[in-house]
């Protein structure tokens, strides 16, 4: 129990002070359905890399469920270090489960990689959480491995001009032909207006707002696609709840 608890804090201050090294960020990959257990306590597992990222011999790796049913789902599930790389296969020998979560495909591997030379603010940082979000035909706004090969200023832009349309469109749509949707605001920032009237008239800043909390609350999102619109009606329901960067 020390070892984990020694293994996690030791984890949780890599994380902090990859915050204030600039070259340094967090990033998650999911886990193939290759896994092979070792021993009653111990698992290999494998994630696959796209070409130009590199994860060093020995590194240390933390799992993470993702969200399927329930916020349970997204516990953590044991740690350990990268013993073989296989051309752009990482394998990781994991343990420390102490969750009743069985590890499966699709799962999160987190582990500390260099930071690109890309815009590096706000859908990088949804990336770097395996998070894509989608419009409404289900296309993503972007890559979650590509962005970390060229993003600018200009990308970031036009990216979010896109989703702000996105959620006009939806709201639009759905006034127009499901006037019953357009639900009261209780609480937040849009408390006393309705749902679909505030997605009508979607502002970049709201967007932000968003996808600032994503990106400090990202248990719920990571390693899923979602579509954009659904989850934003969702955080307007719940009262737009926001998360100031520092």
């Amino acid at each position: 129990m020390k070892r984990l608890a020694g293994i996690s804090f030791f984890f949780m201050a890599v994380t902090a002070c990859a915050q204030a090294d600039t070259t340094k960020y967090l990033r998650g990959f999911p886990i193939t359905g290759y896994m092979v257990e070792l021993n009653d306590s111990a698992i290999v597992v494998q994630v696959m890399l796209p070409p130009g990222q590199v994860i060093k011999e020995k590194q240390l790796g933390l799992t993470r469920g993702v969200y399927r049913k329930d916020h349970t789902d997204t516990v953590q599930k044991g740690y350990g270090r990268c013993h073989l790389i296989k051309g752009p296969y990482y394998y990781f020998s994991i343990s420390g489960n102490r969750s009743s979560v069985a590890l499966k495909e699709g799962d999160l591997l987190y582990t500390m990689m260099d930071k690109p030379a890309i815009y590096f603010v706000q859908l990088p940082q949804l990336a770097s959480h395996f998070i894509l979000l989608q419009d409404v035909y289900e296309k993503g706004f972007f890559d979650r491995h590509a962005i970390f090969d060229s993003w600018t200023v200009a990308d970031e832009k036009t990216i979010i001009d896109s989703m702000v349309k996105d959620i006009r469109f939806t709201g639009n749509y759905f006034l127009e032909n499901d006037v019953s949707m357009d639900k009261l605001i209780e609480k937040g920032m849009f408390k006393g207006q309705k749902i679909l009237s505030v997605m009508a008239g979607c502002q970049a800043t709201s967007l932000s707002d968003f996808i600032n909390y994503v990106i400090a609350r990202p248990r719920l999102y990571a390693g899923r696609e979602w579509k954009l619109a659904e989850v934003f009606t969702t955080w307007l329901s719940e009262g737009s709840p926001v998360v100031r960067r520092q």
